[in-house]
């Protein structure tokens, strides 16, 4: 266990409120301390800071951004378990820009993934076991008594046989000069006494009452506002400008290039947005040749070249041709918005050679350097303070709100609190990959499945973070499109990567999104045409896996096989995703020429449930998010352009639209894992099956409304 001092000045710098007397913790994490199983990154340093304050008050500096998923209490809890804290009295404080802080499964800092617990759950028990040593020796050493005789619970250290105790604040300074335990003992999961209980949400109150700070509650003095338009066709660029009208609109201070457009500064932000409509503006350039056929015409092309190999074993083209029967099948998915309730936005304040950002990041690391990029200053100079996030799904990951932010700031020199309206949210987001899959399978005579060919296309995600792909596969953009689980004798996955004329980035559950809609709906194909139930199917396919035990949960909460109301129906699938396993069941009718969603009953095995309210609510929140996406969600493209502007094209869930959402844990003690991306991937398949059962309609191609008449 490693101590690291920090400076009075450093510790203000994060947030603490250290005084006399108090005890500061950091713990440097080991490499690959992730769970078993995720792959291993080079060596970095990873400190996790707790400071204890003399009035018993507990301050854990998180590194992960909050934006729904509940890292402010999930954080928190793990390390109060083992630290023997009273949870109350533990708060939270998010950190800005710091290597330090760098997630252990990932080797940098950044939210998404769902890799928060996953990723810092070892760390913050060592943290909280050392804590709480460090304090039992303390105690001990003030009563000269053996420190096996003390105990420690809810931020109390009692000694039994002299009926003495101290709280941890008082036991604080003292702690603070001991050495810490070079392996702390962790306590057995049987013994928890808060992990896997109901707890109230950290920031629950907060967002209640007003008093979460996101950044667009930040004011700063002389601080001024800004809107942008930039060119509806990415890449795009400015051609022609004349802002004589809008600089003389009220409130306009001034009129700022940035890159790809032009940013209109004023007193208010309602003036700015206002005045963007005054100005004479052209734009050239981007691939404004670009349609929505155009790209399907793409994909088409590019699953009929087959791609390149990820994944191989057997020969499956002799195996499919001595198959019984054959199934091959192509899936269409869509360009997808992230669509966050809080639109881009970022506080900016370049003075000098410094710059400080306000901002909701899920990426200080890419936002820290991309801010000193626009600032023109060395990165040292930067200073990068992350807010609560209002939706993030992977949006916030990008930089490019940051990056506006910070050249308005510089060109004006004084603070800016730039925000985006809807309209350019919806029309400049960072989209996830429009797909083709194509899947051909094998059945013997008994409906065994003996063969898979999968052949997907897309645009690449990485290619465009990487700046390519250096002619190999993205391995990324196949995730989850077969379950390693299965045993087929022969399998072939190929991929052939796309040029897309959108950015792409990360969305919710990034590739498993796509791939898990083809590949459950695949499995439900492939279960008909082996005259077999779709849950015994793949019940089969899954025996003696993690998989199966969560299968059938699903299917027993839901009462699989059992009747329904007239006009109701079933439909099952399950995927694995970031260490974590969700199977839904899903019931639903036909309204309105469309499907109506009534129930979804979700199993899963994310490991040892640590805050068990909290992934009941990341299934109610996958479920809206992944539903909206199947039942409506589509961006589609013109002259090169997105067409969507609004939520009115860009329909999502409403309250009265609302299903029934069940959440049932396998017990576990394994690591915890991911769950906050994991209920997305299984809902859209599930409706689909379910559509089937009800219809015998197959639907292919997402959304829904492409080719059901839903209002």
């Amino acid at each position: 266990m490693k101590v690291t001092r920090i400076s009075r000045r450093e510790a203000l710098r994060l947030g603490l409120s250290v005084t006399a007397g108090g005890l500061l913790l950091g713990c440097a994490a080991p490499r690959g301390a992730g769970r078993a199983g995720h792959a291993q990154v080079a060596p970095a340093p990873l400190n996790a800071w707790v400071a204890i304050a003399p009035d018993g008050i507990i301050t854990l500096v998180t590194p992960d951004a909050e934006l729904g998923q509940g890292v402010y209490t999930s954080l928190p809890l793990i390390l109060a378990e083992d630290m023997e804290a009273d949870f109350a009295a533990v708060r939270v404080i998010h950190c800005g820009y710091d290597p330090t802080f760098n997630n252990p499964v990932k080797g940098y800092q950044a939210t998404g993934q769902s890799a928060a617990v996953r990723g810092y759950y070892p760390l913050l028990r060592r943290i909280g076991a050392s804590a709480r040593d460090m304090l039992l020796a303390a105690a001990a050493a003030r009563w000269q008594v053996p420190v096996e005789e003390c105990v420690a619970r809810d931020s109390v250290v009692r000694h039994a046989k002299s009926r003495r105790r101290a709280g941890y604040g008082e036991l604080a300074a003292a702690a603070s000069r001991l050495a810490p335990p070079g392996e702390p003992v962790l306590k057995p999961p049987g013994e928890f006494r808060l992990i896997g209980t109901h707890i109230a949400r950290k920031d629950s109150a907060a967002k209640s009452d007003g008093s979460a700070q996101y950044s667009i509650d930040i004011t700063l003095p002389g601080m001024v506002h800004a809107a942008v338009r930039v060119s509806p066709v990415p890449g795009g660029r400015v051609a022609r400008l004349d802002d004589t009208r809008a600089r003389a609109a009220a409130g306009v201070i001034d009129v700022v290039r940035v890159d790809g457009g032009v940013a209109v500064v004023a007193t208010g932000w309602w003036q700015a947005n206002q005045a963007l409509g005054l100005l004479d503006i052209g734009f050239e350039g981007g691939a404004s040749d670009a349609t929505t056929p155009s790209v399907g015409s793409a994909l088409a092309t590019a699953v009929a070249s087959g791609g390149l190999v990820v994944r191989e074993a057997g020969d499956v083209e002799q195996a499919l041709r001595m198959s019984s029967r054959v199934l091959d099948v192509e899936y269409a998915l869509p360009y997808l918005a992230h669509a966050t309730m809080e639109p881009m936005g970022c506080v900016a304040s370049v003075e000098g050679d410094r710059c400080t950002v306000w901002a909701p990041t899920q990426g200080p690391t890419v936002a820290h350097k991309a801010a000193a990029a626009a600032a023109g200053v060395p990165p040292a100079n930067v200073q990068v303070h992350r807010m609560f996030i209002g939706g993030g799904f992977g949006r916030r990951f990008e930089t490019d709100f940051v990056t506006q932010a910070v050249q308005v700031s510089r060109a004006v020199g004084r603070p800016v609190k730039l925000l985006w309206s809807r309209e350019e949210d919806m029309t400049h987001d960072f989209y996830r990959p429009a797909a083709r899959l194509r899947y051909r399978a094998g059945l013997a005579a008994d409906g065994a499945l003996v063969a898979v060919d999968v052949v997907g296309a897309s645009g690449s995600i990485l290619a465009r973070m990487r700046g390519g792909l250096g002619g190999k596969a993205d391995a990324m953009s196949v995730d989850g499109v077969l379950d390693r689980e299965l045993a087929v004798p022969h399998l072939r996955i190929r991929h052939a990567a796309v040029d897309s004329p959108l950015p792409l980035g990360m969305w919710r559950s990034v590739s498993h999104s796509q791939n898990g809609y083809a590949k459950e709906s695949f499995m439900d194909e492939l279960a008909h045409a082996a005259g077999r139930d779709p849950y015994e199917f793949r019940r089969a396919l899954l025996a003696g896996t993690r998989q199966a035990a969560v299968l059938d949960l699903a299917a027993t909460k839901a009462g699989w096989g059992q009747p329904l109301p007239r006009g109701h129906a079933r439909g099952i699938a399950i995927v694995a995703s970031y260490g974590s396993i969700v199977a839904q069941v899903v019931e639903l009718s036909r309204e309105n020429d469309g499907p109506r969603v009534h129930r979804v009953v979700c199993a899963v095995d994310c490991g040892i449930a640590v805050d068990p309210r909290n992934i009941a609510a990341q299934m109610e929140s996958g479920v809206v998010y992944g539903l909206s996406a199947a039942l409506w969600g589509e961006i589609t493209l013109a002259d090169g352009a997105v067409e969507q502007r609004n939520f009115h094209q860009y329909r999502v869930l409403r309250m009265n639209e609302m299903p029934r959402v069940e959440t049932w844990l396998v017990p576990s003690r394994e690591a915890p894992s991911g769950i906050g991306e994991c209920a997305v991937p299984p809902i859209a398949p599930a409706v689909a099956n379910a559509w089937f059962a009800l219809t015998g309609q197959r639907v292919r191609s997402l959304p829904f409304t492409s080719h059901l008449h839903t209002a």
